[in-house]
């Protein structure tokens, strides 16, 4: 730290300070006479006061001119090594004895390299965690996302080089060689595993609809990939695991070279609603690497019947085709199309009538209106060039409007914080704020008061009360309206931020599953996110709790126990949110649960129950032979290189030869004004009451 003192003006003002303080001084003490005789002593006290009094007098001068102080800080950061460890299960496999060895290697390297360097430590699998974990338990490898958020993390940093130890194998993102390739910082790779192709077999593949439907038949197709069995048989068999364990069907094997790959389609019934679990199997052979591989569970979600929707639209649209393609993302959805001038379908066999663009004054739409009242059917709204605002006010109770047919607006969309009807992810939500413009009337628009606002309009950077994505509900049924046409666009948009189309499909499903399912007035309701999970994601549930007004409350506790298959009982408590209640209940092994969720109203207690389901990730068994080359083109293409076990502690003495990592240094500055220095002011105290305590002690006063 570097300090030094500036004046607004020029410096030799000082001089005339220094000379304010003497001839003050001099003045007052010159020819003093109130000190007693003058002998040397006195004049001792004399010069001494005066001495005080000067430097008093010069100090108040020169803060007159405004001095201020100038302060250099200067940090020195240590270039970065970050230490990525694979914590995937296939690691524990290929180094089989070896985990110890491999433990302390890179403790080694770490202490090594901590000399010269800050290092950087992180376990990758299923994501990048901090720190180096060696349970060896992620269930998937995702290099690629490790070295995306490693570039994030360090971004704007001095991130010199990261040293990557793991089998090669990547079975979740892209190849970790191209996700690498904008980055600046070396890579060196320590390799484990084996590369050698082992003796054994495995289940590649299943292929199956994770949707059907009741009393449907539906294909599974299993692929069988086998090294080094060559003359061997084995059989695969499928069985369906409910309370006990039922074979469905069989098929004999034989391996006739020592590389095999082979399809084998089965074709299995639907018989019961719910979740259905099955199970295929190889027999295992004899001398196989592992026998983890030779299972698969999966499981398929029967349903009792498809909904189907009805999309009627005043003439064609690219809207038209960007809602289809995002309802039917849902497999629990099957969407017809017809133009009002050719409408032969029948309202009464759909569960959501949309209309694009109508009534028209083309199309009235009157008789269509007429039934889907009459039958109760919700229906959304979508307005645009061609509707009729007359007829279309007279045909809901969302909205009403006031306004110029002849005039548009381009406006972009705000989300109602405290709508909640539904809940959309906080991705969607981000994702709703960029995405273009739609075109709307110009005029005013007022909701009904039992109507619920999801997106408002917002004009250039004002948010107006007027809605875009509105819903509302009656006794008899439900109906949306979007303001303005656009999906299309907004379908487009979401691919070019997310390379998806997940927020756009997320708020189209969402509008649609509220109107399309018929109003649940159960009091009590819990739910899960979904009905499988995978064992690696946290199992979520939701609950709301209504009171006599239909009103959520949640002031009471809401107990949840989870049963097993083998009768283990978890027990919960769900948090409160705003006003409802959510729970994040962890992981849960593979298999099929139940739960019972208990909420205490008024004198007495409200249950629900439901199911969901929990299916392997068997990812890491897929492959277990490592893969070498990605390693080496890691390193190579980024001024590393690659090592294997027993020379990794190399790579700390490689990276010191190069020389190519450097400290930086940051330099900055903090000014500030002289008069609020604490010192000063306990200076100028200290000069003045040393003074006055001279000239009392003498008499001077």
């Amino acid at each position: 730290m570097n300090s030094s003192i500036s004046f607004q003006y020029p410096v030799w003002f000082t001089l005339l300070c220094l000379l304010a303080g003497i001839a003050y001084a001099t003045l007052l003490y010159y020819r003093e006479q109130n000190f007693g005789e003058q002998n040397a002593s006195s004049n001792r006290w004399k010069k001494a006061m005066a001495f005080f009094r000067f430097l008093a007098v010069s100090v108040l001068a020169i803060l007159l001119l405004s001095p201020f102080l100038k302060t250099r800080n200067t940090q020195i950061y240590k270039p970065i090594v970050a230490i990525v460890h694979d914590n995937s299960e296939s690691i524990k496999q290929g180094l089989k004895k070896d985990t110890a060895i491999y433990e302390k290697t890179l403790t080694q390297l770490k202490s090594e390299l901590s000399k010269k360097y800050e290092i950087a430590e992180f376990s990758a699998g299923d994501m990048l965690k901090n720190g180096i974990d060696f349970s060896y338990t992620d269930k998937s490898s995702n290099l690629s996302g490790a070295l995306d958020d490693i570039n994030d993390v360090f971004y704007n940093r001095n991130l010199g080089a990261v040293i990557i130890a793991s089998d090669g194998i990547y079975n979740k993102g892209i190849n970790p060689v191209y996700a690498a390739a904008k980055s600046s910082y070396s890579i060196y790779t320590i390799a484990l595993g084996d590369t050698t192709i082992q003796r054994d077999q495995k289940i590649a593949g299943a292929y199956f609809n994770k949707i059907v439907y009741l009393n449907d038949n539906f294909n599974l197709k299993t692929e069988v990939e086998a090294n080094n069995l060559s003359g061997r048989n084995t059989k695969l068999t499928v069985y369906e695991v409910n309370e006990s364990t039922q074979l469905l069907q069989q098929k004999d094997i034989s391996y006739n070279s020592n590389s095999s790959f082979s399809s084998y389609d089965f074709v299995l019934p639907a018989k019961k609603t719910g979740i259905a679990h099955y199970r295929i199997v190889l027999s295992n052979t004899e001398g196989e690497v592992t026998y983890k591989n030779n299972s698969r569970d999966i499981f398929v979600e029967v349903l009792d019947g498809r909904q189907k929707i009805l999309l009627v639209a005043h003439s064609p649209h690219p809207d038209i085709a960007a809602l289809k393609s995002a309802i039917e993302t849902n497999k629990n959805y099957e969407v017809d199309v017809e133009l009002a001038a050719d409408l032969t379908k029948q309202v009464r066999d759909y569960s959501l009538l949309i209309l694009h663009q109508l009534p028209s004054a083309e199309h009235k739409i009157a008789v269509l209106l007429k039934e889907a009242r009459d039958l109760k059917k919700s229906t959304l709204f979508i307005i645009g060039s061609q509707t009729s605002m007359p007829d279309f006010v007279k045909s809901q109770n969302a909205i009403s409007f006031r306004g110029n047919q002849d005039k548009f607006n381009d406006v972009t969309s705000a989300i109602d914080k405290n709508f909640s009807l539904f809940t959309m992810s906080e991705k969607t939500g981000e994702t709703v704020k960029k995405l273009p413009p739609y075109s709307v009337f110009f005029g005013d628009y007022m909701t009904n008061p039992s109507s619920r606002v999801l997106l408002y309009q917002k004009i250039n950077s004002v948010q107006t009360d007027f809605p875009l994505w509105v819903l509302n509900e009656t006794v008899d049924n439900k109906v949306g309206v979007i303001c303005g046409e656009g999906i299309w666009k907004w379908h487009m948009h979401d691919y070019l931020l997310n390379k998806n189309q997940d927020a756009t499909n997320e708020l189209i499903n969402k509008t649609v599953q509220y109107l399309s399912v018929k109003t649940d007035k159960r009091p009590f309701r819990v739910s899960t996110a979904k009905s499988i999970f995978q064992d690696n994601e946290a199992v979520m549930f939701e609950a709301q709790l209504y009171n006599s007004n239909f009103e959520l409350v949640n002031q009471q506790d809401v107990q949840l126990k989870v049963s097993g298959e083998d009768g283990r009982v978890q027990e919960f408590t769900l948090s409160k949110t705003e006003n409802a209640y959510n729970l994040n209940a962890g992981f849960f092994a593979p298999g099929n649960y139940s739960y019972t969720a208990i909420a205490k109203m008024g004198n007495g207690n409200l249950s629900t129950s439901g199911k969901f389901s929990v299916s392997p990730l068997q990812l890491e068994e897929m492959r277990t032979t490592a893969d070498h080359q990605v390693l080496y083109q890691l390193a190579t293409q980024h001024n590393g290189s690659m090592h294997n076990l027993n020379n990794t502690i190399e790579i700390a003495a490689e990276i010191d030869a190069k020389n190519t990592l450097k400290p930086v240094m940051y330099d900055s500055f903090q000014t500030e004004s002289a008069i609020n220095l604490k010192w000063i002011f306990f200076l100028l105290l200290g000069l003045i009451a040393a003074e006055w305590g001279m000239r009392k002690y003498l008499g001077g006063y």
